[in-house]
């Protein structure tokens, strides 16, 4: 009974105090994580990505994201002057990074402090769906995919595969002054760290 007691005064005491931030309990310790960070500037010594071409033949389009950064940011070695960059996760040698392009040279390989799985429903909401074909209209419509299936196949030709979704997101740590920058990738979330350049 006195174990029951106490494990209930210990849980009790555990939801009524809150940790000092200064601790470091309540908060991220960024300037650790950045630390801890490695530096992979040894992955494209020669500043050209291999797997570039082999990316692009499956897409009519670009598969990477196109990422517009507001600022000079830095991480470690690797400095990304503001504008524009085509962006793509990566995972090798044990490393989990991502790869920032401009005109296909790449510019840096920053790792991936922290990466998640989220719920794509949620992040890449679905457009509203059209209105269904009335009852009375479907034998017309069936009628018609009927004719046309012939013809359509004589036309028809392999689709290119559609781009994963993509979407980026920034927060400013004002206090440490660090930037964090979130990459989302169908249903992963890629976390990586930086502090504003000079």
């Amino acid at each position: 009974m006195k174990k029951l007691i106490l494990c209930f005064i210990l849980l009790i005491f555990s939801l009524v105090w809150s940790p000092n931030p200064s601790q470091g309990f309540g908060k991220m310790d960024y300037e650790r994580i950045y630390k801890d960070m490695p530096v992979l500037d040894f992955m494209y010594e020669t500043r050209v990505d291999p797997e570039e071409s082999r990316d692009y033949e499956e897409y009519a389009i670009s598969p990477y994201v196109l990422v517009r950064l507001p600022v000079t940011l830095r991480n470690k070695k690797i400095l990304l002057p503001r504008g524009y960059y085509l962006v793509k996760p990566e995972k090798k040698d044990g490393f989990q990074f991502v790869i920032f392009k401009q005109n296909g040279i790449v510019k840096g390989a920053v790792p991936v402090y922290k990466a998640y799985i989220t719920n794509p429903l949620e992040v890449f909401p679905q457009p509203p769906q059209k209105p269904k074909t009335k009852w009375y209209f479907k034998p017309f419509v069936m009628v018609g995919k009927v004719i046309i299936w012939p013809i359509k196949k004589l036309f028809e030709r392999k689709q290119p595969k559609i781009p994963p979704r993509a979407k980026t997101e920034f927060e400013y740590i004002q206090q440490e002054n660090f930037y964090i920058m979130g990459l989302y990738v169908e249903n992963r979330l890629y976390k990586m760290l930086f502090k504003l350049g000079n």
